[in-house]
C-alpha cells in the first residue's frame, strides 16, 4: 500500500503508537530494574536524573497514545468528507491538541541522551553548557511550533469550529516553515548526540568489546535522524493535503514523531542494561551446568559415587554463585560507572610503583646491613 492510499490513518496511528509505547515501556522497565540491581547498595537504588527524565518521557508517550486513540475515535485520520458531521468539530480539535503535544515526544528524549552521557562520561562544564544550549534551543523551537498550532487562528476556537464561529487563520505555509526548521534542527541534534560521544567512550577504562557495544547502542539514535529526514521529505505533500483535507494526513506524521522519540529513548537505555544481560547470561550458564551435572549422574556406575558427585558439584556451583566477585551483580560496576583513564591517574600510579620499589630496596639494604653486623 502506497502513501496516502489508506482510508483511515487514525486507526493505523493508534495501533502503531501503542505498539511503540509497549516496547518502550518494556525497555524503560528493564532500565529501572537494571539500575536498581546495580545500585542496590546506593541511595535511591542507583537511579539518577537520566532515569527520571526517561520515566517522564514514557508518561508523555502514554498521554500521546491516549490522545491519538481519542482522536481516531472521532474520525481523525479519515478524509474530511468521511467524518460524521457531529464528530467533525471534535476531530479537528483533537487534531490540534495531538499535534501540539506529540512534537514533544521526539524533543524531550534528547535530555535523556544528555543525562545518560553525563552519567557515563562525567563531562566538564564547557561540554555541559554546549549540550544544554543545543537541547534548550531545540525546545524553544518545539514550544513555538506547539503554541502556533493553537494561535494560528483567531479566535482559537475557529481552528476547529468554522461553522458557528467567525474568524480567520494564518496561511498553512507558516506552520510548514516552522515544521521544516524544527525537524531539520532535530535531525542535526540526533546525529550530533550519536557521533560526538564515541571518541570519549572509546577512552573509557573498560574492555574494548564493552566500549564498542556502548558506542553502537548510542549510535542507534542516528535512526531518529533518518525518521526526521523522511518527515522533511514528505512535509510538502502533507501541508498540501492539509489545505483541502485537514483531518486526513496529520496522524501519519504522528506515527513518525512517536517513532523518532521511541528510537531516542531506546538508544539511550540500551547501554544501561548491562546488569540485566549478566543476570540472563548467569541463569543460562547455571541451567546448562545443571543439565551437565544430571547427565554425569546418569552415566555414573555407582550410586554412592553419583551422590558424591552431585554434592560436590552443588557446592562448587553454590560457591560460584555467592562468592565469585566476577559473578555478583552487586559488586560488578555497570558500564556507566567506569571512569575515564586520565594522565594524572596514570602518573599517580607510576609514582606509587616507584615508592613501593624504593621501599623494597631500602628494606633489603637494611636486612643486609644487619646480617653483616651480627657477631660470628
Amino acid at each position: 500500500m502506497g502513501r496516502w492510499e489508506a482510508e483511515d490513518y487514525g486507526v493505523l496511528a493508534d495501533r502503531a503508537c501503542w505498539t511503540m509505547f509497549g516496547f518502550t515501556a518494556v525497555v524503560v522497565g528493564l532500565r529501572i530494574y537494571s539500575r536498581t540491581l546495580n545500585g542496590r547498595n546506593k541511595q535511591h537504588g542507583g537511579l539518577g536524573l537520566d532515569d527520571y527524565i526517561t520515566i517522564g518521557c514514557l508518561v508523555l508517550f502514554l498521554a500521546t497514545c491516549v490522545l491519538i486513540n481519542i482522536g481516531s475515535h472521532y474520525g481523525l485520520g479519515k478524509h474530511f468528507g468521511d467524518v460524521p458531521k457531529e464528530d467533525l468539530e471534535m476531530a479537528l480539535k483533537y487534531n490540534v491538541i495531538i499535534s501540539a503535544v506529540l512534537i514533544w515526544t521526539f524533543s524531550l528524549p534528547k535530555f535523556v541522551i544528555i543525562a545518560t552521557l553525563k552519567r557515563i562520561l562525567d563531562y566538564g562544564t564547557k561540554t555541559t553548557i554546549l549540550f544544554w544550549a543545543l537541547a534548550l534551543s531545540s525546545q524553544a523551537c518545539i514550544l513555538a511550533t506547539s503554541v502556533w498550532w493553537f494561535v494560528q487562528c483567531k479566535p482559537v476556537e475557529y481552528g476547529w469550529n468554522k461553522v458557528t464561529i467567525e474568524g480567520e487563520c494564518a496561511d498553512v505555509s507558516v506552520l510548514a516553515n516552522l515544521g521544516y526548521f524544527t525537524s531539520a534542527y532535530s535531525a542535526f541534534l540526533d546525529v550530533f548526540f550519536a557521533l560526538y560521544p564515541i571518541p570519549f567512550i572509546m577512552r573509557l577504562n573498560m574492555p574494548l568489546k564493552g566500549r564498542v557495544a556502548m558506542s553502537s547502542a548510542l549510535s542507534l539514535s542516528i535512526l531518529a535522524c533518518v525518521v526526521s529526514i523522511y518527515k522533511l521529505a514528505i512535509f510538502g505533500e502533507v501541508f498540501t493535503i492539509l489545505r483541502q483535507d485537514p483531518t486526513y494526513p496529520v496522524p501519519y506524521l504522528d506515527i513518525l514523531g512517536m517513532a523518532e522519540g521511541f528510537v531516542l529513548v531506546t538508544a539511550a537505555s540500551l547501554p544501561t542494561l548491562g546488569p540485566v544481560f549478566r543476570v540472563a547470561k548467569g541463569k543460562f550458564t547455571s541451567a546448562h551446568r545443571s543439565r551437565s551435572v544430571s547427565h554425569s549422574q546418569l552415566d555414573a556406575g555407582s550410586k554412592d559415587h553419583s551422590r558424591a558427585m552431585s554434592s560436590n558439584n552443588w557446592d562448587n556451583f553454590k560457591g560460584h554463585r555467592l562468592e565469585d566477585p566476577a559473578s555478583s551483580i552487586g559488586t560488578r560496576p555497570s558500564l556507566d560507572d567506569i571512569p575515564l583513564v586520565t594522565t594524572s591517574r596514570a602518573g599517580r600510579n607510576q609514582n606509587e610503583r616507584k615508592d613501593i620499589q624504593k621501599t623494597m630496596e631500602e628494606s633489603i639494604s637494611s636486612e643486609t646491613l644487619e646480617h653483616g653486623l651480627q657477631p660470628r
